[in-house]
């Protein structure tokens, strides 16, 4: 009986409790690592601060990408990441780009332009402690062309 009543507590104060949706603070990266046929896999990274007073996770979601208004394929978060509470925490996260069709030969045309807008648009999977919920995401940023070359 002890333990419906602690976690009636747990439930209810965690119900009630204010989320704040982590701010990006800047320190944008972005690291192509590998094209291998039509998947892509790189890193990207950022600053972001969790006001909220307990840490926050990201688990692995897929995304729509798309550059430039023209869908280019799914985007996979391949491993989770952790935000701390209240804290800033420079995340770092690896993804798996699977192209469709033409969309390997389109990037390496755009690598040769100024500026891109990359669109993801899809459900992130979020999570605290044991508790986990799926939020809408639709984010667009502007970046340089030259970010899609290879590093190899």
């Amino acid at each position: 009986m002890k333990y419906i009543v602690a976690i009636g507590i747990i439930v209810s104060l965690l119900s009630s409790c204010k989320f704040y949706e982590p701010e990006l603070r800047g320190g944008e990266s972005f690291q192509m690592k590998k094209m291998d046929g039509k998947e892509v896999l790189f890193t990207a990274g950022a600053k972001v601060y969790n006001g909220n007073w307990f840490g926050v996770k990201v688990k692995p979601s897929t995304l729509d990408l798309y550059i430039d208004g023209d869908y280019m394929g799914k985007v996979h978060l391949l491993k989770k990441v952790k935000m701390r509470a209240k804290k800033e925490t420079d995340l770092q996260a690896e993804f798996l780009a699977e192209l469709e069709g033409n969309a390997l030969v389109k990037s390496l045309g755009l690598a040769l332009k100024g500026d891109v807008d990359v669109r993801l648009k899809g459900k992130i999977k979020g999570g605290v402690f044991i508790f986990s919920k799926k939020i809408d995401f639709d984010e667009t940023r502007k970046m340089s062309g030259k970010n899609l070359r290879s590093k190899e």
